[in-house]
Protein backbone atom coordinates (compact mmCIF):
# COMPACT_ATOMS: atom_id res chain seq x y z
CA UNK A 1 0.00 0.00 0.00
CA UNK A 2 2.83 2.41 0.83
CA UNK A 3 4.53 1.74 -2.49
CA UNK A 4 1.28 2.21 -4.38
CA UNK A 5 0.72 5.63 -2.82
CA UNK A 6 4.31 6.70 -3.42
CA UNK A 7 4.69 5.56 -7.01
CA UNK A 8 1.68 5.04 -9.21
CA UNK A 9 -0.43 8.20 -8.85
CA UNK A 10 2.60 10.43 -9.52
CA UNK A 11 3.97 8.32 -12.37
CA UNK A 12 0.84 8.89 -14.41
CA UNK A 13 1.19 12.64 -13.91
CA UNK A 14 4.82 12.66 -15.01
CA UNK A 15 5.58 14.05 -18.44
CA UNK A 16 8.29 14.65 -20.96
CA UNK A 17 8.52 17.91 -22.87
CA UNK A 18 8.59 16.96 -26.56
CA UNK A 19 8.03 20.50 -27.85
CA UNK A 20 10.39 21.50 -30.66
CA UNK A 21 12.51 24.39 -29.45
CA UNK A 22 15.18 25.91 -31.67
CA UNK A 23 18.19 28.01 -30.77
CA UNK A 24 16.48 30.90 -32.56
CA UNK A 25 13.63 30.63 -30.03
CA UNK A 26 15.84 30.91 -26.96
CA UNK A 27 18.57 33.35 -28.05
CA UNK A 28 17.87 37.09 -27.80
CA UNK A 29 21.24 38.56 -28.75
CA UNK A 30 20.25 40.43 -31.90
CA UNK A 31 19.80 44.09 -32.72
CA UNK A 32 16.92 43.33 -35.10
CA UNK A 33 15.01 40.15 -35.93
CA UNK A 34 13.78 39.39 -39.47
CA UNK A 35 9.99 39.06 -39.58
CA UNK A 36 8.20 36.09 -41.12
CA UNK A 37 7.02 37.87 -44.29
CA UNK A 38 10.50 39.18 -45.09
CA UNK A 39 11.91 35.71 -44.41
CA UNK A 40 9.55 34.22 -47.01
CA UNK A 41 10.04 37.05 -49.51
CA UNK A 42 13.82 36.65 -49.48
CA UNK A 43 13.76 32.82 -49.43
CA UNK A 44 15.92 32.59 -46.32
CA UNK A 45 15.05 28.92 -45.82
CA UNK A 46 16.27 28.15 -49.34
CA UNK A 47 19.46 30.07 -48.65
CA UNK A 48 20.04 28.02 -45.51
CA UNK A 49 19.47 24.75 -47.37
CA UNK A 50 22.11 25.70 -49.93
CA UNK A 51 24.77 27.33 -47.75
CA UNK A 52 24.43 25.81 -44.29
CA UNK A 53 27.22 23.24 -44.58
CA UNK A 54 28.22 23.32 -40.93
CA UNK A 55 29.79 20.23 -39.36
CA UNK A 56 27.95 20.13 -36.02
CA UNK A 57 24.39 20.60 -34.81
CA UNK A 58 25.67 23.51 -32.71
CA UNK A 59 26.90 25.26 -35.86
CA UNK A 60 23.80 24.39 -37.87
CA UNK A 61 21.49 25.83 -35.22
CA UNK A 62 23.59 28.96 -34.82
CA UNK A 63 23.70 29.46 -38.60
CA UNK A 64 19.90 29.28 -38.64
CA UNK A 65 19.65 31.83 -35.84
CA UNK A 66 22.11 34.27 -37.40
CA UNK A 67 20.40 34.09 -40.79
CA UNK A 68 17.24 35.51 -39.24
CA UNK A 69 18.75 38.40 -37.30
CA UNK A 70 20.75 41.60 -37.71
CA UNK A 71 23.76 42.01 -35.42
CA UNK A 72 25.33 45.18 -34.14
CA UNK A 73 28.38 46.60 -35.89
CA UNK A 74 30.59 45.52 -32.97
CA UNK A 75 29.33 41.93 -33.19
CA UNK A 76 30.01 41.75 -36.93
CA UNK A 77 33.52 43.16 -36.57
CA UNK A 78 34.31 40.66 -33.83
CA UNK A 79 33.06 37.82 -36.01
CA UNK A 80 35.23 38.98 -38.94
CA UNK A 81 38.28 39.25 -36.70
CA UNK A 82 37.74 35.79 -35.22
CA UNK A 83 37.14 34.25 -38.64
CA UNK A 84 40.47 35.59 -39.94
CA UNK A 85 42.25 34.51 -36.74
CA UNK A 86 40.78 31.01 -36.80
CA UNK A 87 41.36 30.39 -40.50
CA UNK A 88 44.99 31.54 -40.31
CA UNK A 89 45.69 29.16 -37.42
CA UNK A 90 48.26 26.50 -38.43
CA UNK A 91 46.00 23.84 -36.84
CA UNK A 92 42.91 24.94 -38.77
CA UNK A 93 42.46 21.56 -40.46
CA UNK A 94 42.91 19.76 -37.14
CA UNK A 95 40.11 21.87 -35.63
CA UNK A 96 37.81 20.88 -38.49
CA UNK A 97 38.83 17.25 -38.04
CA UNK A 98 37.94 17.31 -34.33
CA UNK A 99 34.54 18.86 -34.96
CA UNK A 100 33.74 16.23 -37.55
CA UNK A 101 35.15 13.16 -35.79
CA UNK A 102 34.19 13.80 -32.19
CA UNK A 103 31.02 15.91 -32.48
CA UNK A 104 29.21 15.90 -35.82
CA UNK A 105 25.42 16.18 -35.99
CA UNK A 106 23.16 15.05 -33.16
CA UNK A 107 21.14 12.17 -34.55
CA UNK A 108 18.48 11.92 -31.84
CA UNK A 109 16.65 14.49 -29.75
CA UNK A 110 17.57 18.14 -29.34
CA UNK A 111 20.21 19.61 -27.04
CA UNK A 112 18.46 22.98 -26.92
CA UNK A 113 15.13 21.46 -25.92
CA UNK A 114 16.59 18.93 -23.48
CA UNK A 115 19.35 20.82 -21.68
CA UNK A 116 19.30 24.56 -22.47
CA UNK A 117 17.19 25.43 -19.43
CA UNK A 118 18.16 22.46 -17.28
CA UNK A 119 16.07 19.39 -18.08
CA UNK A 120 12.86 18.98 -20.02
CA UNK A 121 11.60 16.04 -17.91
CA UNK A 122 9.28 16.09 -14.92
CA UNK A 123 8.96 12.91 -12.86
CA UNK A 124 8.12 12.37 -9.21
CA UNK A 125 10.60 9.55 -8.68
CA UNK A 126 13.47 11.36 -10.38
CA UNK A 127 12.79 14.56 -8.46
CA UNK A 128 12.61 12.70 -5.14
CA UNK A 129 15.05 9.90 -5.84
CA UNK A 130 17.43 10.38 -2.90
CA UNK A 131 14.57 10.36 -0.39
CA UNK A 132 12.99 7.31 -1.99
CA UNK A 133 16.29 5.44 -2.25
CA UNK A 134 17.16 6.20 1.37
CA UNK A 135 13.67 5.17 2.45
CA UNK A 136 14.11 1.89 0.59
CA UNK A 137 17.38 1.22 2.42
CA UNK A 138 15.99 2.17 5.86
CA UNK A 139 12.80 0.19 5.32
CA UNK A 140 14.59 -3.02 4.44
CA UNK A 141 17.17 -2.64 7.21
CA UNK A 142 14.42 -2.14 9.80
CA UNK A 143 12.43 -5.09 8.45
CA UNK A 144 15.56 -7.24 8.46
CA UNK A 145 16.17 -6.46 12.15
CA UNK A 146 12.55 -7.11 13.04
CA UNK A 147 12.21 -10.27 10.99
CA UNK A 148 15.72 -11.73 10.72
CA UNK A 149 14.27 -14.98 9.45
CA UNK A 150 13.22 -13.24 6.21
CA UNK A 151 16.35 -11.19 5.59
CA UNK A 152 16.86 -12.76 2.16
CA UNK A 153 13.35 -11.72 1.18
CA UNK A 154 14.02 -8.14 2.24
CA UNK A 155 17.22 -8.05 0.18
CA UNK A 156 15.16 -9.15 -2.79
CA UNK A 157 12.55 -6.50 -1.92
CA UNK A 158 15.29 -3.85 -1.95
CA UNK A 159 16.33 -4.85 -5.46
CA UNK A 160 12.74 -5.14 -6.66
CA UNK A 161 11.90 -1.62 -5.48
CA UNK A 162 15.01 -0.28 -7.25
CA UNK A 163 13.99 -2.20 -10.34
CA UNK A 164 10.50 -0.65 -10.23
CA UNK A 165 12.04 2.81 -9.95
CA UNK A 166 14.16 2.03 -13.00
CA UNK A 167 11.11 0.84 -14.97
CA UNK A 168 9.20 3.99 -14.02
CA UNK A 169 12.00 6.42 -14.91
CA UNK A 170 14.08 4.87 -17.68
CA UNK A 171 12.07 6.36 -20.55
CA UNK A 172 12.41 9.83 -19.01
CA UNK A 173 16.15 9.53 -18.56
CA UNK A 174 16.48 8.04 -22.04
CA UNK A 175 14.75 11.15 -23.37
CA UNK A 176 17.81 13.28 -22.54
CA UNK A 177 20.53 10.63 -22.83
CA UNK A 178 21.36 11.59 -26.41
CA UNK A 179 21.75 15.26 -25.51
CA UNK A 180 23.94 14.49 -22.51
CA UNK A 181 26.12 12.26 -24.67
CA UNK A 182 26.30 14.93 -27.35
CA UNK A 183 27.41 17.52 -24.80
CA UNK A 184 30.09 15.12 -23.58
CA UNK A 185 31.41 14.81 -27.12
CA UNK A 186 31.55 18.62 -27.39
CA UNK A 187 33.60 18.92 -24.20
CA UNK A 188 35.90 16.12 -25.35
CA UNK A 189 36.48 17.77 -28.74
CA UNK A 190 37.18 21.17 -27.18
CA UNK A 191 39.68 19.57 -24.85
CA UNK A 192 41.44 17.90 -27.80
CA UNK A 193 41.52 21.20 -29.73
CA UNK A 194 42.74 23.21 -26.74
CA UNK A 195 45.54 20.76 -25.97
CA UNK A 196 46.98 21.10 -29.47
CA UNK A 197 46.30 24.73 -30.27
CA UNK A 198 45.56 27.79 -28.17
CA UNK A 199 42.79 29.73 -29.89
CA UNK A 200 43.06 33.45 -29.15
CA UNK A 201 39.65 34.56 -30.38
CA UNK A 202 37.78 37.62 -29.17
CA UNK A 203 35.04 35.16 -28.24
CA UNK A 204 36.42 33.80 -24.98
CA UNK A 205 36.85 30.03 -24.63
CA UNK A 206 34.32 28.77 -22.03
CA UNK A 207 35.32 26.69 -19.02
CA UNK A 208 34.47 23.17 -20.20
CA UNK A 209 36.61 21.61 -17.44
CA UNK A 210 33.77 22.12 -14.96
CA UNK A 211 32.14 19.13 -16.62
CA UNK A 212 35.19 16.85 -16.33
CA UNK A 213 33.35 14.36 -14.07
CA UNK A 214 30.42 14.25 -16.45
CA UNK A 215 31.65 11.19 -18.30
CA UNK A 216 32.05 9.17 -15.10
CA UNK A 217 28.38 9.57 -14.25
CA UNK A 218 26.95 9.58 -17.78
CA UNK A 219 28.45 6.15 -18.46
CA UNK A 220 25.59 4.63 -16.46
CA UNK A 221 22.92 5.88 -18.89
CA UNK A 222 21.60 3.31 -21.30
CA UNK A 223 18.32 2.73 -23.07
CA UNK A 224 16.26 -0.25 -21.99
CA UNK A 225 16.94 -3.18 -19.70
CA UNK A 226 20.22 -4.80 -20.52
CA UNK A 227 21.35 -1.96 -22.70
CA UNK A 228 21.34 -2.12 -26.52
CA UNK A 229 25.13 -2.19 -26.65
CA UNK A 230 25.58 -5.10 -24.23
CA UNK A 231 27.33 -7.82 -26.18
CA UNK A 232 28.73 -10.23 -23.57
CA UNK A 233 27.86 -11.75 -20.19
CA UNK A 234 30.01 -9.30 -18.23
CA UNK A 235 28.30 -6.31 -19.86
CA UNK A 236 24.88 -7.79 -19.15
CA UNK A 237 25.87 -8.45 -15.51
CA UNK A 238 27.15 -4.90 -15.03
CA UNK A 239 24.06 -3.53 -16.73
CA UNK A 240 21.74 -5.34 -14.34
CA UNK A 241 23.97 -4.28 -11.46
CA UNK A 242 23.40 -0.62 -12.26
CA UNK A 243 19.65 -1.26 -12.46
CA UNK A 244 19.24 -3.17 -9.20
CA UNK A 245 21.48 -0.81 -7.23
CA UNK A 246 19.78 2.28 -8.74
CA UNK A 247 23.11 3.44 -10.16
CA UNK A 248 21.44 4.92 -13.24
CA UNK A 249 19.20 7.16 -11.17
CA UNK A 250 22.02 8.10 -8.81
CA UNK A 251 24.39 9.06 -11.62
CA UNK A 252 21.61 10.90 -13.45
CA UNK A 253 20.97 13.04 -10.37
CA UNK A 254 24.69 13.85 -10.16
CA UNK A 255 24.67 14.93 -13.82
CA UNK A 256 21.52 16.94 -13.21
CA UNK A 257 23.15 18.74 -10.28
CA UNK A 258 26.23 19.59 -12.35
CA UNK A 259 24.12 20.96 -15.20
CA UNK A 260 21.78 23.02 -13.02
CA UNK A 261 24.73 24.54 -11.16
CA UNK A 262 26.59 25.39 -14.36
CA UNK A 263 24.00 25.74 -17.11
CA UNK A 264 25.30 29.19 -18.13
CA UNK A 265 28.67 27.58 -18.86
CA UNK A 266 26.86 24.72 -20.62
CA UNK A 267 25.16 27.23 -22.92
CA UNK A 268 28.43 29.03 -23.60
CA UNK A 269 30.16 25.76 -24.51
CA UNK A 270 27.40 24.93 -26.99
CA UNK A 271 27.46 28.43 -28.52
CA UNK A 272 31.25 28.55 -28.66
CA UNK A 273 31.37 25.27 -30.57
CA UNK A 274 28.68 26.50 -32.96
CA UNK A 275 30.57 29.78 -33.34
CA UNK A 276 33.78 28.03 -34.44
CA UNK A 277 31.80 25.79 -36.78
CA UNK A 278 30.04 28.76 -38.40
CA UNK A 279 33.33 30.60 -38.89
CA UNK A 280 34.71 27.57 -40.72
CA UNK A 281 31.59 27.41 -42.90
CA UNK A 282 31.74 31.15 -43.68
CA UNK A 283 35.37 30.87 -44.70
CA UNK A 284 34.44 28.06 -47.08
CA UNK A 285 31.61 30.13 -48.64
CA UNK A 286 33.82 33.20 -49.05
CA UNK A 287 36.53 31.25 -50.83
CA UNK A 288 34.18 29.22 -53.02
CA UNK A 289 31.99 32.12 -54.18
CA UNK A 290 34.56 34.96 -54.11
CA UNK A 291 32.66 36.88 -51.45
CA UNK A 292 33.94 40.02 -49.73
CA UNK A 293 34.01 40.97 -46.08
CA UNK A 294 31.50 43.61 -45.04
CA UNK A 295 32.80 47.16 -44.73
CA UNK A 296 30.95 49.77 -42.68
CA UNK A 297 30.74 53.40 -43.77
CA UNK A 298 30.27 56.29 -41.34
CA UNK A 299 28.03 58.49 -43.46
CA UNK A 300 25.39 60.58 -41.72
CA UNK A 301 22.68 59.50 -44.15
CA UNK A 302 21.60 55.94 -45.06
CA UNK A 303 24.00 54.54 -47.64
CA UNK A 304 24.93 51.24 -49.30
CA UNK A 305 27.77 50.99 -51.80
CA UNK A 306 28.55 47.77 -53.68
CA UNK A 307 30.47 46.48 -56.67
CA UNK A 308 29.58 43.40 -58.68
CA UNK A 309 26.80 42.42 -56.29
CA UNK A 310 25.48 38.91 -57.04
CA UNK A 311 22.32 37.06 -56.19
CA UNK A 312 23.35 34.02 -54.06
CA UNK A 313 20.73 31.88 -55.83
CA UNK A 314 21.94 32.64 -59.38
CA UNK A 315 25.34 31.12 -60.10
CA UNK A 316 25.94 32.91 -63.42
CA UNK A 317 24.03 36.11 -62.66
CA UNK A 318 25.01 39.59 -63.78
CA UNK A 319 26.73 41.61 -61.05
CA UNK A 320 25.37 45.04 -60.11
CA UNK A 321 27.41 48.04 -58.98
CA UNK A 322 25.93 51.14 -57.41
CA UNK A 323 26.18 53.67 -54.61
CA UNK A 324 22.74 53.99 -53.01
CA UNK A 325 22.57 57.06 -50.79
CA UNK A 326 18.98 57.92 -51.63
CA UNK A 327 15.77 55.92 -51.94
CA UNK A 328 15.16 54.59 -55.46
CA UNK A 329 12.15 53.76 -57.62
CA UNK A 330 12.63 50.99 -60.16
CA UNK A 331 10.72 50.61 -63.43
CA UNK A 332 11.37 48.14 -66.19
CA UNK A 333 10.19 45.43 -68.51
CA UNK A 334 8.67 42.20 -67.28
CA UNK A 335 11.38 39.61 -66.45
CA UNK A 336 14.13 42.23 -66.79
CA UNK A 337 15.48 41.79 -63.26
CA UNK A 338 13.69 44.31 -61.01
CA UNK A 339 12.57 41.84 -58.33
CA UNK A 340 15.77 39.81 -58.50
CA UNK A 341 17.81 42.97 -57.88
CA UNK A 342 15.75 43.95 -54.86
CA UNK A 343 15.91 40.46 -53.38
CA UNK A 344 19.65 40.28 -54.04
CA UNK A 345 20.30 43.58 -52.31
CA UNK A 346 18.10 42.75 -49.32
CA UNK A 347 19.46 39.27 -48.66
CA UNK A 348 23.04 40.47 -49.08
CA UNK A 349 22.33 43.22 -46.56
CA UNK A 350 21.14 40.59 -44.07
CA UNK A 351 24.15 38.35 -44.70
CA UNK A 352 26.53 41.30 -44.53
CA UNK A 353 25.25 42.41 -41.12
CA UNK A 354 24.92 38.97 -39.60
CA UNK A 355 27.55 36.76 -41.25
CA UNK A 356 30.04 39.55 -41.98
CA UNK A 357 30.40 39.00 -45.73
CA UNK A 358 28.48 39.59 -48.97
CA UNK A 359 28.28 38.06 -52.44
CA UNK A 360 30.11 40.95 -54.10
CA UNK A 361 33.54 42.33 -54.89
CA UNK A 362 32.94 45.01 -52.25
CA UNK A 363 30.02 45.85 -49.98
CA UNK A 364 30.00 48.95 -47.78
CA UNK A 365 26.92 49.52 -45.69
CA UNK A 366 25.41 50.52 -42.36
CA UNK A 367 23.30 48.60 -39.86
CA UNK A 368 19.73 48.41 -41.15
CA UNK A 369 16.71 46.40 -40.15
CA UNK A 370 15.53 44.66 -43.35
CA UNK A 371 11.83 44.51 -44.22
CA UNK A 372 9.97 43.72 -47.43
CA UNK A 373 6.66 43.52 -49.23
CA UNK A 374 7.21 41.37 -52.31
CA UNK A 375 5.04 38.23 -52.42
CA UNK A 376 1.80 39.28 -50.72
CA UNK A 377 -1.13 36.92 -51.31
CA UNK A 378 -4.75 36.88 -50.21
CA UNK A 379 -5.63 35.23 -46.90
CA UNK A 380 -8.89 33.45 -47.59
CA UNK A 381 -9.18 31.79 -44.18
CA UNK A 382 -8.99 35.21 -42.54
CA UNK A 383 -11.30 36.82 -45.10
CA UNK A 384 -8.63 39.16 -46.46
CA UNK A 385 -8.24 40.00 -50.14
CA UNK A 386 -4.79 40.48 -51.65
CA UNK A 387 -5.27 44.24 -51.65
CA UNK A 388 -6.27 44.25 -47.97
CA UNK A 389 -3.32 41.99 -47.04
CA UNK A 390 -0.93 44.28 -48.92
CA UNK A 391 -2.38 47.42 -47.32
CA UNK A 392 -2.04 45.79 -43.90
CA UNK A 393 1.58 44.90 -44.66
CA UNK A 394 2.33 48.47 -45.75
CA UNK A 395 0.90 49.73 -42.46
CA UNK A 396 3.25 47.38 -40.59
CA UNK A 397 6.18 48.57 -42.70
CA UNK A 398 5.35 52.19 -41.96
CA UNK A 399 5.51 51.56 -38.23
CA UNK A 400 8.81 49.68 -38.57
CA UNK A 401 10.64 52.17 -40.80
CA UNK A 402 9.75 55.05 -38.50
CA UNK A 403 11.01 53.17 -35.43
CA UNK A 404 14.11 51.54 -36.98
CA UNK A 405 16.58 52.57 -39.63
CA UNK A 406 15.59 50.08 -42.32
CA UNK A 407 16.35 48.85 -45.78
CA UNK A 408 12.79 48.45 -47.06
CA UNK A 409 12.03 46.80 -50.41
CA UNK A 410 8.56 46.97 -51.95
CA UNK A 411 7.64 45.25 -55.21
CA UNK A 412 4.63 46.33 -57.30
CA UNK A 413 3.07 48.51 -54.62
CA UNK A 414 -0.75 48.31 -54.38
CA UNK A 415 -0.95 45.96 -57.35
CA UNK A 416 -4.27 44.58 -56.12
CA UNK A 417 -6.39 47.61 -57.08
CA UNK A 418 -7.24 49.68 -60.19
CA UNK A 419 -4.72 51.99 -61.91
CA UNK A 420 -6.19 55.28 -60.77
CA UNK A 421 -6.28 54.37 -57.08
CA UNK A 422 -2.94 52.57 -57.31
CA UNK A 423 -1.15 55.62 -58.72
CA UNK A 424 -2.68 58.01 -56.19
CA UNK A 425 -2.24 55.71 -53.18
CA UNK A 426 1.27 54.55 -54.09
CA UNK A 427 2.50 58.09 -54.65
CA UNK A 428 1.18 59.21 -51.27
CA UNK A 429 2.55 56.16 -49.40
CA UNK A 430 6.02 56.29 -50.95
CA UNK A 431 6.36 60.02 -50.31
CA UNK A 432 5.26 59.44 -46.72
CA UNK A 433 7.75 56.59 -46.28
CA UNK A 434 10.56 58.79 -47.61
CA UNK A 435 10.20 61.08 -44.58
CA UNK A 436 11.72 58.39 -42.37
CA UNK A 437 15.44 57.71 -41.85
CA UNK A 438 15.15 54.47 -43.82
CA UNK A 439 16.32 53.53 -47.29
CA UNK A 440 13.44 52.61 -49.62
CA UNK A 441 13.72 50.49 -52.76
CA UNK A 442 10.40 50.28 -54.61
CA UNK A 443 9.48 48.79 -57.99
CA UNK A 444 6.44 49.51 -60.14
CA UNK A 445 5.09 49.06 -63.65
CA UNK A 446 3.19 52.35 -63.39
CA UNK A 447 5.50 54.91 -64.93
CA UNK A 448 3.33 57.72 -63.58
CA UNK A 449 4.22 56.72 -60.02
CA UNK A 450 7.91 56.99 -60.86
CA UNK A 451 7.34 60.40 -62.45
CA UNK A 452 5.39 61.63 -59.41
CA UNK A 453 8.17 60.82 -56.92
CA UNK A 454 11.34 61.24 -58.97
CA UNK A 455 12.32 64.37 -57.03
CA UNK A 456 12.52 62.31 -53.83
CA UNK A 457 13.43 58.88 -55.23
CA UNK A 458 16.21 58.31 -57.74
CA UNK A 459 14.62 56.63 -60.80
CA UNK A 460 16.38 53.58 -62.26
CA UNK A 461 15.22 50.89 -64.67
CA UNK A 462 15.89 47.54 -66.29
CA UNK A 463 15.07 46.79 -69.92
CA UNK A 464 15.95 44.58 -72.86
CA UNK A 465 15.89 44.33 -76.65
CA UNK A 466 13.51 42.52 -78.96
CA UNK A 467 15.46 40.31 -81.34
CA UNK A 468 13.09 38.64 -83.77
CA UNK A 469 10.53 36.78 -81.70
CA UNK A 470 12.69 36.85 -78.57
CA UNK A 471 13.38 39.33 -75.82
CA UNK A 472 17.01 39.62 -74.76
CA UNK A 473 17.71 41.15 -71.34
CA UNK A 474 21.05 42.52 -70.16
CA UNK A 475 19.92 42.66 -66.47
CA UNK A 476 21.94 45.85 -65.93
CA UNK A 477 20.52 48.68 -63.83
CA UNK A 478 20.30 52.04 -65.65
CA UNK A 479 19.48 55.63 -64.71
CA UNK A 480 16.05 57.06 -65.48
CA UNK A 481 12.55 55.68 -66.20
CA UNK A 482 12.01 52.87 -68.69
CA UNK A 483 10.46 53.86 -72.03
CA UNK A 484 9.55 50.38 -73.27
CA UNK A 485 6.82 47.82 -72.59
CA UNK A 486 6.81 44.09 -73.28
CA UNK A 487 3.74 42.66 -71.57
CA UNK A 488 1.77 42.04 -74.75
CA UNK A 489 4.82 40.66 -76.53
CA UNK A 490 5.26 38.04 -73.79
CA UNK A 491 1.62 37.00 -74.20
CA UNK A 492 2.16 36.75 -77.94
CA UNK A 493 5.27 34.58 -77.50
CA UNK A 494 3.26 32.29 -75.23
CA UNK A 495 0.56 32.01 -77.89
CA UNK A 496 -2.15 33.99 -76.04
Amino acid sequence: MINKVLFFPKIFKSKVDYCQVSLHDVLKDELYRIDDITEQDLMLNDFEEKYNNTITSCGSNLFNHWLHIIKSKQQVLQLQNDMQTLCSNPNFEYIKFCLKKYIGKQKNNSFVRDLWNGFSIYNFIINNFFILFLSNIVLNIVLSFLFTKYIAAFIVLFFVLNFLMFIATNKYISHVTSSIGYFLSICYALNKINRKTKLSLLYKTPDYKKFSKFSLYAGFFKDGIGGPSSGDLLSVFLDYLRIFFAMELFSFKMVEKTILNNFNQLREIYLYTGYIDCLINFDSIIKKYNCCLTDFNNKNTPSIDFKNLKNPFISDGIGQSRNIDKSIIITGLNMSGKTSFMKSLAINQIIATSFGFAFADSFSTQIFDVVSSICINDQLLEGKSRYYAEAERLMNLKETIYNHKCLCVIDEILSGTNSEERIFGSTKILLDFAKSDSLLIAATHDLQIAENIREIYSPVYFDGETVGNKIVFDYVIKEGIVSKKNGLLILKLLGL
